[in-house]
């Protein structure tokens, strides 16, 4: 899938979690939801990491440890913020534990939304390394596809229509308030 799939993608995998979600939970939600979609590739093609550790497209980056520990990553440092709501001038900034479950949720799921994505391409996804070489695949031969082939487009589409329906779904709920 090309990049602007994948965070698309990202987004529309965590709008259930973010039309329940009071306007900034659900930002930070969708915005958590576009940078997971994203960064695996970020992680291998763009970023310093594929010098430092040698990292190549589809390697290690798009595996379950990465989204493993980003996540992980994510939820220590919001729940850092919980511990020390006076280290940021004396303003409260600590986020509430749903609001830390809805944005882990977020990252993880847009992570997620990266790797099923790509596991739907002819090269398919190693989920397993650097611990396994095991290759997965979602789809059967005939229906994958090149990552900029025909089902990049209907992906796209799909992630356009499902967050254009969950806009107004939320927008309709947060207008109808009395």
């Amino acid at each position: 899938m090309r990049g602007v799939t994948h965070t698309l993608l990202g987004a529309a995998v965590v709008l259930p979690i973010a039309v329940s979600r009071e306007p900034a939970v659900a930002a930070g939600c969708l915005w958590l939801g576009m940078v997971g979609g994203g960064l695996p590739d970020w992680l291998d093609l763009r970023s310093d990491f594929k010098t430092q550790f040698r990292l190549k497209h589809r390697g290690a980056s798009h595996s379950l440890i990465v989204l493993v520990g980003c996540a992980a990553l994510l939820y220590l440092g919001l729940i850092s913020l919980q511990g020390s709501p006076a280290a940021f001038g004396g303003t409260a900034v600590a986020p509430k534990d749903s609001t830390v479950a809805a944005w882990v949720a977020a990252l993880a799921l847009g992570i997620g939304s990266h790797l099923g994505s790509d596991a739907c391409t002819f090269a398919g996804i190693r989920p397993l390394l650097p611990f396994s070489q095991w290759k997965v695949w979602l789809l059967p031969r005939f229906l994958r596809s090149r990552s900029d082939g025909y089902l990049d487009t209907v992906v796209r589409v799909l992630a356009l229509v499902t967050l254009a329906f969950g806009f107004v779904v939320y927008a309709g709920r947060w207008i109808a308030r009395p």
